[in-house]
C-alpha cells in the first residue's frame, strides 16, 4: 500500500523541460561561503524509484533541473535520502548573477 501511494505521488510530479545549455550554466557550489551574497530562490527536490547509483544520479539531475527552471545560477545539494522504495535529493537554488 505504501509503495502504491508513493508511485501515485511521483506520478503527480513533473520534471521541467530545461535546455541543455541552461542546465550546463547552473553551477554546483563547492561550499556555503561561495553562496554568500546570493539570493536564495527556494528548495527543490528530485526523486527516483531506481535502485543504487542510477537512482541517485536521476534524483540529482531532477533537482538540478528544477533549480535551473527557477532561474538559478548556482545550487547546493543539502540532503540525500536513500530508502528501498525511493531515492530523494534536495537542493537549494541561488541567483548569484549580481555578484559576478
Amino acid at each position: 500500500m505504501r509503495f502504491c501511494a508513493l508511485l501515485l505521488l511521483l506520478a503527480c510530479t513533473t520534471v521541467p523541460k530545461v535546455s541543455p545549455e541552461r542546465l550546463a550554466a547552473v553551477h554546483q557550489a563547492e561550499d556555503e561561503d561561495a553562496l554568500k551574497g546570493c539570493k536564495r530562490l527556494g528548495r527543490f527536490t528530485g526523486s527516483s524509484t531506481q535502485a543504487g547509483d542510477p537512482g541517485l544520479a536521476q534524483a540529482r539531475t531532477e533537482a538540478r533541473a528544477k533549480c535551473a527552471d527557477a532561474g538559478a545560477t548556482d545550487f547546493a545539494f543539502v540532503n540525500e535520502s536513500v530508502t528501498p522504495d525511493v531515492t530523494t535529493v534536495a537542493a537549494i537554488a541561488y541567483d548569484c548573477a549580481g555578484r559576478r
